[in-house]
């Protein structure tokens, strides 16, 4: 989970290096990675969304991202091409316009300011959407993420939410949501046994401490978590389902209606015809789901 103007700085310069095992040079234009998995995504009898005219590149929507947060957006070594949950969800609402994706990478602080210098069309980049994001950019809801517990595999001290951290050794990043959520536990749930907390520099070092038997338990983003699980499923889980959630979205400039209304649309039509699902269930991200309902977030910012 991602904040409007704030990366995970931390994890996402060590996830990048160590994960994707890369370093993308500049901040140019990449194409997206076609997907050739199981999961790729087809659409035989797309329906009628009328594509926009007004784009940056004619014939593709031009996505900022930064593309540093697997499994949601990372730049894939061998072939330096993005890729992600994120970049496939890109790919998906493209195609149903007709379109192609392209991902422009963005540093995260800089990312809705060049949106609205028309740098790019759209944003998709794990952006949490709060209150004061909506003031300033049209959204289209797409993901929900928050935090989780990892624990080693067969969950050994039988940990299933927060009140069974009361008490264990739990390992989290530095100054992180996580680390404050074992602050209020001390304060509250587990006042009277508290969680021993345990705090390193990343969440990887965390992580590799729950391999190693150092700590019970470790607390990440609920979509980091899952990447972590999906790339040593015999090492690791997660302990119940992901709390402290928050929407995530796709943002437009709010005085782009014809690209904003085409999205909605589009992410509409992914998900109504299961396109939405394959790609939550590739990428290990279905507790993500968001309802149809919660697609459409603020057609009519405030600044609009």
């Amino acid at each position: 989970m991602r904040a409007a103007s704030l990366g995970r700085l931390a994890l996402s310069a060590t996830l990048a290096l160590m994960l994707s095992a890369c370093v993308l040079p500049d901040a140019g234009a990449v194409k997206a990675t076609p997907s050739t998995s199981a999961f790729a995504i087809t659409s035989p009898t797309p329906p009628t969304i009328t594509a926009p005219t007004n784009l940056v590149r004619p014939g593709t929507i031009t996505f900022l991202s930064d593309t540093t947060y697997p499994p949601q957006e990372s730049i894939e070594p061998a072939t330096q091409q993005a890729v992600g949950f994120d970049i496939e969800i890109a790919q998906a609402v493209a195609n149903k316009m007709g379109l192609t994706a392209t991902i422009q990478k963005t540093d995260s602080p800089q990312i809705v300011s060049a949106l609205r210098a028309k740098k790019g069309d759209a944003i998709i980049s794990a952006l949490q959407i709060t209150p004061d994001l909506e003031r300033e950019v049209a959204l289209v809801a797409y993901f929900r993420a928050g935090q989780a517990i990892l624990v080693r595999k067969g969950n050994p001290s039988g940990i299933t939410g927060l009140t069974d951290l009361c008490g264990k050794k739990v390992a989290v990043q530095v100054q992180s949501p996580e680390e404050n959520t074992v602050d209020e536990a001390n304060g509250g749930i587990c006042k009277d046994s508290h969680i021993n907390k345990q705090v390193y520099p990343t969440d990887l070092q965390a992580v590799l401490i729950l391999k190693q038997r150092g700590v019970d338990a470790a607390l990440d983003d609920s979509p980091v978590a899952a990447y972590f699980v999906k790339q040593t499923p015999d090492q690791l889980e997660q302990a119940g389902g992901p709390f402290k959630t928050n929407p995530e979205g796709i943002a437009v400039d709010p005085k782009n209606g014809e690209l904003l209304r085409a999205m909605q649309q589009a992410m509409m039509a992914i998900y109504n015809d299961g396109t939405y699902r394959q790609i939550l269930t590739k990428w290990n991200l279905l507790d993500g789901e968001i309802p149809a309902s919660q697609i459409v977030v603020n057609p009519s910012p405030t600044n609009s």
